[in-house]
């Protein structure tokens, strides 16, 4: 396949070649500081495949458009930093806002200032375990029944309002799975500074 770069540039690739092989291609250090990947103007995770022709850009920190895909993937970080301290705790939404991330969790005690800081030193030790964030795309039905089988009752209510017809994305990096659109950093290694504020 060829894919066009953004100085105009052509690249070959072989079919099936993902934003990680086309900056891998160009060299070690742009696929360690790659986060995802702009193909003809959209987001997607580094991982996803190229198609012939298309216009591709690399997504680094340096890009404004990383923020936002930084901060979703530290919103789930921090979900995960949660399931493992806190295992009753059932997992709402977690979007990107203007100045940062939330998640909304259910629990039976509130968080305090003091388990924040307890939070934020497991998501450090998640981000040092290294997780790969993998996609994974699921039928309504066979998302229903794996937040079902995970006792993730909010999350079962969130994908029972999705049209059966559609197609809808997870992602697991290590012990932890959630519902989302993405895109993600491709390794949890990649969250680098993160503070959590307040509940």
């Amino acid at each position: 396949i060829s894919v066009r770069l953004p100085d105009d540039s052509v690249r070959e690739l072989q079919d099936g070649s993902t934003g990680a092989d086309l900056a891998g291609g160009i060299g070690p250090r742009l696929l360690e500081a790659s986060l995802a990947v702009k193909i003809d103007g959209q987001m997607k995770d580094l991982n996803t495949p190229l198609a012939d022709g298309v216009q591709v850009s690399l997504v680094t920190s340096k890009d404004p458009d990383s923020l936002d895909v930084i901060r979703h993937s530290t919103a789930h970080l921090l979900a995960q930093a949660v399931k493992r301290l806190f295992p009753d705790a059932r997992v709402g939404i977690g979007p990107v806002i203007e100045d940062g991330f939330y998640y909304d969790f259910q629990v039976e005690k509130f968080f305090t200032p003091e388990d924040l800081l307890t939070i934020e030193a497991e998501m450090r030790k998640v981000v040092e375990e290294g997780h790969l964030v993998m996609r994974e795309e699921l039928s309504r039905d066979g998302a229903v029944e794996r937040f079902r089988a995970m006792e993730e009752q909010l999350k079962v209510e969130l994908v029972s309002d999705i049209p059966a017809d559609q197609i809808i994305s997870g992602y697991r990096q290590g012990d932890f799975y959630d519902l989302c659109r993405g895109p993600h950093v491709p390794n949890t290694n990649k969250l680098k500074a993160f503070k959590l504020l307040h509940v």
